[in-house]
């Protein structure tokens, strides 16, 4: 190992292998013991073509290095991702470094990144979210709740097309009410016609027809429509009861519909996307040397 003095501080270097320092946190005078790890900075960079999924990952890895030149594995015990913002290329004043094994050189260092890259195939994984119904997958950066709710929206747009077929066939019920009990058919009644039991039944009639329309505008997720009556005439009529069980009927079948595609926005299921070598690409390899209380 050689070492060189520059601007009062022991700079340690390996035959040209960068070294870097976890600068500690403690504030006691007293020289901190620093021991080597070999540290490795990777980024996964996805560009899925399947999902869509587009988004790169930085992970910073830490391995002791300082009992034995036999590689022992990567765990999640000597992960140390947040204390990047700590790390320093200057050795700290208050600092005690411990000997650096001779193992350790140029060649281990590249075995040790090249174990890791292979061990981040096996491991590493994303997560995303799959609408089976919908065959989208989640985006970057998106839970699966935002998922959820960009399922929605499409498929809201699918409810509101059945919504509209299931409308005309109420709109054909409705006309067949009207030809028969009021005896007329698109054309309206004058506004200055005597009242008469017809024009009762036509003003019933066009309370429930409103009481339709509004159930399949207002039809929405997660809306409870509520199923009250219409206030009746004191005394039914054969039509208002007709009217009474087509209203009940929209209702129920806009109910099941909106629950249908509901249920179908979140029938999500986790598709886990893990990468392969030429996903990954290592930025940085060297040593680190971590004070004894920072593992």
């Amino acid at each position: 190992m050689n070492m060189r003095k520059t601007d009062r501080r022991w700079m340690y270097r390996l035959k040209d292998i960068e070294s870097l320092y976890l600068r500690s946190d403690t504030t006691d005078k007293t020289a901190v013991e620093y021991f080597p790890y070999v540290y490795i900075e990777a980024v996964i960079d996805f560009n899925d073509v399947r999902t869509g999924y587009r988004g790169a990952v930085k992970l910073a890895r830490a391995l002791k290095a300082f009992n034995s030149h036999a590689f022992p594995g990567w765990s999640e015990e000597i992960i140390h991702d947040a204390n990047i913002g700590r790390i320093r290329a200057t050795r700290p004043r208050a600092s005690r470094l411990r000997s650096l094994p001779d193992f350790i050189d140029a060649e281990f260092i590249d075995v040790v990144k090249n174990r890791y890259l292979e061990h981040l195939t096996r491991t590493w994984k994303k997560t995303l979210y799959r609408n089976s119904g919908l065959n989208i997958y989640s985006g970057a950066g998106e839970s699966r709740e935002e998922f959820i709710v960009r399922c929605k929206e499409q498929f809201f747009a699918q409810m509101r097309e059945e919504l509209g077929r299931t409308r005309v066939i109420f709109n054909r019920k409705q006309e067949q009410l009207k030809e028969k009990y009021l005896g007329i058919g698109e054309a309206e009644l004058p506004e200055s016609a005597p009242v008469t039991p017809e024009t009762n039944d036509r003003d019933i009639y066009s309370r429930y027809a409103e009481r339709i329309a509004a159930l399949f505008l207002n039809a929405a997720f997660s809306t409870v429509h509520d199923d009250a009556d219409v206030p009746r005439m004191e005394k039914s009529s054969e039509l208002e009861e007709r009217l009474i069980a087509l209203t009940a009927d929209a209702h129920r079948k806009i109910s099941s519909l909106c629950e249908s595609y509901e249920n179908k926005a979140e029938l999500v299921d986790e598709y886990i996307l893990r990468p392969n070598l030429k996903n990954i690409h290592c930025e940085r390899s060297c040593i680190l040397w971590m004070p004894l209380k920072a593992e």
